[in-house]
C-alpha cells in the first residue's frame, strides 16, 4: 500500500472497491433486522452469529486498515489530526454496537429472549445507519483529501 501514496486514483480506487464490498454485509444487517421476529430463536442466533462473523472477518480488518494507514495518510497531507477525528469516533462508537450485538447474541440462549429482540433490532439498524453515515462521510469529505496531494513539507501528526 506503500505505493498509493503517490497515487490518489489507487487509494480512491480501493477505498471505493472497500466500500463496495462492505455494503453487501451492512444489506444483511438490514435483512437480519427486519426478519427478527420470522425466526424461531435458534435459527435468529445463528443469523445474528453470520453478522457478527461478518463484523470480525470483513469490518474489522477495513477499519483497522484505515486507522493503521488511511487516517495516518489523510492526517499528513491536512497536516492536522483533526480531519480524521470524527471518522476515529465512529469506529469507537462500531465498536461499541458489536459489543452489545454480542451480548445481545448470548442473551438469545436465555428464557426470556424474545422479551429483547426490540433492543436487538435497534441495535442493528443503529450499527446499520452509523456504518452507512460513517462511509458516506469518508467517501464526501476524506478520501478527496487524498487527490490535493502531498504538502511540500509533510510534518508527522499527533494523533489525541
Amino acid at each position: 500500500m506503500t505505493n498509493m501514496a503517490a497515487t490518489p486514483q489507487a487509494v480512491w480506487a480501493f477505498a471505493e472497491h472497500e466500500h463496495h464490498d462492505l455494503i453487501r454485509g451492512l444489506n444483511r444487517i438490514h435483512e437480519v433486522a427486519c426478519e427478527i421476529n420470522a425466526w424461531v430463536l435458534p435459527e435468529l442466533s445463528t443469523h445474528v452469529l453470520g453478522v457478527l462473523s461478518w463484523l470480525d472477518h470483513a469490518l474489522e480488518p477495513h477499519i483497522a486498515w484505515e486507522e493503521t494507514w488511511l487516517y495516518p495518510e489523510i492526517d499528513a497531507r491536512s497536516g492536522t489530526s483533526w480531519a480524521t477525528r470524527s471518522a476515529r469516533f465512529d469506529h469507537q462508537q462500531i465498536r461499541e454496537l458489536v459489543s452489545r450485538l454480542r451480548e445481545d447474541q448470548t442473551a438469545l440462549d436465555t428464557a426470556d429472549a424474545r422479551e429483547s429482540l426490540s433492543e436487538l433490532r435497534c441495535r442493528l439498524f443503529s450499527l446499520e445507519a452509523l456504518l452507512r453515515s460513517h462511509i458516506q462521510h469518508e467517501e464526501r469529505f476524506l478520501i478527496p483529501l487524498l487527490a490535493e496531494g502531498v504538502p511540500a513539507a509533510r510534518q508527522p501528526v499527533e494523533h489525541p
